[in-house]
């Protein structure tokens, strides 16, 4: 344990106490089931998920543990452990206090990130669920908590401005009486509204299950995963659409009775106790909540299963009745549990998480057309056609990064004779911009023609670039001008 004791305040997944679940169970209607929001199942969207978990801090989780898992991402709280995990990336939970010396604070925050940055931390967290009393003692204010996500994103930007900031995962939960717990809902807004979408490159989000399956209708039922909908439409409402979602928490708790402890009354499961399933049911949900996230969350990125070895904490650490043992998905001698083994064996869509960009050529219709390998497709089109026609339109769609990149859009036309020239309907395009394209094939001799339109961008100091390419069949016939 390298001599150090475990941070209890900071380290509680979303803590809801009693007075919370009673105020659920009044306010929810019966769980409903969808399989999905809408009657006629969409073809998948692009790969746009990392898979996570977390790792116990001082507790030793090697990484064939993690790979065996299936997973590419882990959550640390201790720095030293972003070094364990050299072939995964590492997003880090940094805990800030409000600050009673702004100029002490902002140089806390460059050491830490100059040492995360050193070591290899993919992404940053700032702080965890501030609309808790538990987490924010001050009593939860949004307006304090912009302020310090401000101060802090600008200081990780200067230090690598390739570091993804993630927004402290706010807890799901309702408004108690005393506001010591902040309905995730408001508080998200009041972040909003005082300027939080310039200071993440993705919103944290706790969408738990409580004990509900990961397909309740989140207006149907307060608290439920899919509650995440909700806060998708705040992000929307307030032109943040561009920012992805991370759940950077979530999981459902498992009955310590399944280790046959007799946990009624304990204080360690105290307001948890009406979150209990079994381990067989805490396996199908975890399993069908991915897979929910991958088909019908395109703007979802990296998912973080609470937790996977909380369990391995010695009893004087943590009770063996304590809740976040129970979310754990390896057994106390580091057995794996049934959950451990059906995540490890579903099905899975990794994200490239790479610097690039995608296009995706659009018919009619507006549907994506299938590519073949090269990325291209072809148009036929008569060399008699007048001026400008539109051969088609492309999207562009994020492969992972969680930023609001502008890329340049320009066509590829070569200096040569009885080459067509290309036009684009627009010098600039964002995520989920459609592109269309034109040619003049007024001088153009009939034959095969390939084109192409680059996009490029950055996102701090990387490079990130993508093109579409379209085979362009030039004829004698009038017939196909549009």
């Amino acid at each position: 344990m390298r001599g150090m004791s475990i941070p209890h305040r900071n380290l509680y997944p979303c803590l809801v106490l009693l007075a919370i679940g009673l105020l659920i169970l009044l306010a929810s209607g019966p769980a409903t089931l969808a399989q999905s929001p809408t009657e006629t199942p969409q073809p998948l969207p692009p790969a746009h998920l990392g898979y996570g978990t977390h790792i116990g801090p001082y507790l030793p989780a090697p990484l064939e543990t993690i790979t065996g898992l299936g997973m590419d991402w882990v959550k640390v709280y201790d720095a030293g452990q972003v070094d364990d995990y050299p072939t995964l990336r590492v997003l880090y939970r940094m805990d800030l206090d409000w600050p009673n010396d702004w100029a002490y604070f902002r140089s806390e925050v460059e050491r830490r990130t100059r040492e995360l940055v050193q070591r290899g931390v993919d992404a940053i967290e700032i702080h965890n669920e501030p609309n808790l009393s538990l987490e924010w003692p001050r009593g939860p204010n949004a307006w304090e908590y912009v302020q310090m996500l401000r101060v802090a994103y600008g200081i990780i930007k200067a230090v690598d401005p390739n570091v993804i900031v993630v927004s402290a995962g706010l807890a799901p939960t309702l408004t108690t009486p005393d506001r010591m717990a902040i309905n995730d809902l408001d508080f998200a807004r009041e972040m909003l509204e005082n300027g939080a979408a310039q200071y993440f490159d993705a919103f944290g989000y706790h969408p738990y299950g409580f004990n509900q399956p990961p397909e309740a209708d989140p207006y149907q039922n307060e608290l439920v995963f899919r509650r995440t909908e909700r806060i998708r439409a705040l992000l929307d409402e307030y032109d943040a659409a561009d920012k992805p979602i991370w759940l950077t928490e979530f999981g459902w708790l498992r009955t310590p009775a399944e280790g046959g402890l007799d946990c009624t009354g304990s204080p360690a499961l105290s307001g948890f106790e009406w979150m209990q399933v079994s381990g067989a049911v805490q396996a199908d949900y975890t399993v069908r909540a991915f897979a929910y996230a991958d088909r019908y969350w395109p703007w979802v990125g990296p998912m973080f299963l609470w937790n996977l070895n909380w369990q391995m904490y010695d009893y004087e650490i943590e009770a063996a009745c304590s809740h976040l043992r129970w979310y754990g998905i390896l057994e106390h001698d580091g057995a794996p549990t049934v959950t451990y083994r059906a995540v490890a064996a579903m099905p899975r869509r990794v994200s490239a998480y790479l610097p690039q960009v995608e296009t995706v050529p659009l018919g009619a219709d507006g549907l994506a057309l299938p590519l073949d390998a090269a990325s291209v497709w072809s148009v036929p089109l008569a060399a008699f056609c007048p001026r400008q026609v539109a051969l088609g339109e492309f999207e562009v769609r994020n492969t992972g990064w969680p930023a609001a990149i502008t890329f340049d859009v320009q066509p590829q036309n070569f200096p040569m004779e009885g080459a067509p020239q290309i036009f684009v309907s627009t010098a600039t395009a964002r995520f989920g911009d459609r592109v269309t394209v034109y040619a003049d094939v007024s001088y153009t001799a009939p034959g095969d023609y390939l084109i192409v339109v680059n996009l490029s961008g950055l996102f701090g100091e990387r490079v990130i670039a993508g093109n579409a390419r379209l085979l362009l069949q030039v004829e004698n016939s009038p017939v196909n001008c549009q």
